[in-house]
């Protein structure tokens, strides 16, 4: 077991794609999680791969709540297994869905709409957000945890995200559905990547993801 500076690019992006997968998990319209790593160790897996063991502190950028102990164990497998790394955590805190009432107001909102949402480049050339697109903001920001995830190597560093076009198609049935196409940017190469990702979510079920698939740059030139 080899212990690594916690400020280093292999505990940082450990702790990226960690912050991801809680996203996924845990975030929503109404919430989203940033973590930082303060203890990080390194275990190398013959055969199989390395084995991150991190500890960070993890707040909510929506909410004013205290911070959260997070520890988790991040395993990249081999780059030859082409899997996505696998990643369990645990909260210091269980969290309360201290955003459920927000949630059904947007929810009650978006069903209620005559035309279903149509919104393009969110945040704007100046990076502003509209305050009532905000939720559908936050919502893209953790779908795009999962693809985030699910594509992270210990070579790669997901960041930035942007919104090039969402559109909602209207459901008999209780979820909302959005379609998104984001922009991801990889810190690594300096790469935006457009992604298409296409999610169900309710207020009780959270995020489901339901396609996701990498686009050709042509598509947002």
């Amino acid at each position: 077991m080899e212990s690594i500076n916690p400020s280093f690019y292999p505990a940082t992006r450990a702790g990226a794609a960690t912050e991801n997968f809680i996203n996924y998990k845990l975030g929503g319209p109404h919430r989203l999680f940033q973590l930082k790593v303060t203890e990080a160790r390194k275990e190398s897996i013959p055969g199989v791969g390395n084995k991150y063991y991190i500890t960070s502190s993890m707040k909510d950028l929506v909410n004013e709540r205290p911070a959260v102990s997070c520890t988790a164990e991040i395993l990249y497998y081999q780059s030859d297994q082409q899997k996505a790394p696998d990643v369990s955590f645990n909260l210091q805190t269980e969290l309360e869905n201290y955003t459920l009432e927000k949630d059904i107001e947007f929810y009650d909102r978006m069903k209620a709409l005559p035309q279903p949402l149509k919104a393009t480049d969110i945040p704007d050339k100046f990076g502003n957000v509209a305050a009532d697109m905000e939720p559908v903001w936050h919502l893209a920001l953790a779908a795009c945890g999962y693809v985030k995830w699910q594509n992270s190597t210990e070579d790669t560093f997901y960041a930035m995200a942007l919104i090039k076009s969402v559109k909602q198609k209207k459901r008999q049935d209780t979820a909302l559905e959005f379609h998104y196409v984001m922009l991801i940017h990889e810190m690594v190469t300096q790469e935006m990547i457009p992604w298409q990702i296409d999610i169900l979510w309710d207020p009780w079920q959270g995020i489901k993801i339901e396609n996701q698939v990498r686009l050709p740059k042509s598509c947002c030139s």
